[in-house]
């Protein structure tokens, strides 16, 4: 699964909670959709799959990944500026941090669950948040991912640093973002 997919069904997820926020934004860059010339995921064509709207073209100079989608009364504002997170939403008035991982949903020898979750927690720490924040990573859910989340949530520094470890299934629910 995509770093982008993470993202953007997180984003959706946040936003079918009860006292969410009107608005996510979704930071993505292009290596997570583009390899050379070859688009490897079509942000307006899942957007569309998972019922959300796109209500603004990409505006003149900017990337075609860019703009925002609406689904009621919700919108998803998708851009490419780094160092926000991941995504950016509110839940009862509390601003959700969150650095989102790609993954593989299949097993391989020597996979890269363990580097990648290293990655997104690292990142995590180091965003400019409030105490009131809720700051979460989020990467696809896996049963090597699932087993480290496990382990990991319980460990003295993580929780200590109250990051959430968040689980994203492709058919849009996440475990792991109690709120």
């Amino acid at each position: 699964m995509s770093e982008a997919e993470v993202a953007l069904r997180l984003a959706d997820f946040i936003l079918s909670l009860p006292h969410s926020g009107a608005m996510a934004s979704v930071a993505i860059d292009g290596a997570s959709i583009k390899v050379g010339d070859a688009i490897v995921f079509d942000i307006g064509r899942f957007m569309a799959g998972i019922g959300w709207e796109q209500i603004k073209e990409p505006q003149f100079g900017r990337n075609v990944r860019t703009g925002a989608y609406r689904r009621n009364d919700k919108t998803i504002r998708v851009h490419s500026r780094p160092g926000e997170g991941d995504v950016v939403a509110t839940i009862d008035g509390r601003r959700v941090v969150a650095q989102c991982k790609k993954g593989p949903l299949v097993r391989k020898p020597g996979g890269p669950e363990y580097a990648l979750l290293t990655a997104a927690l690292g990142q995590a720490l180091l965003f400019d948040v409030s105490a009131d924040d809720i700051v979460v990573t989020a990467v696809p859910d896996t049963p090597v991912f699932r087993k480290l989340a496990e382990i990991w949530r319980s460990r003295p520094l993580v929780r200590r640093a109250g990051i959430r470890i968040s689980l994203v299934a492709r058919d849009g629910a996440v475990s792991g973002l109690d709120v």
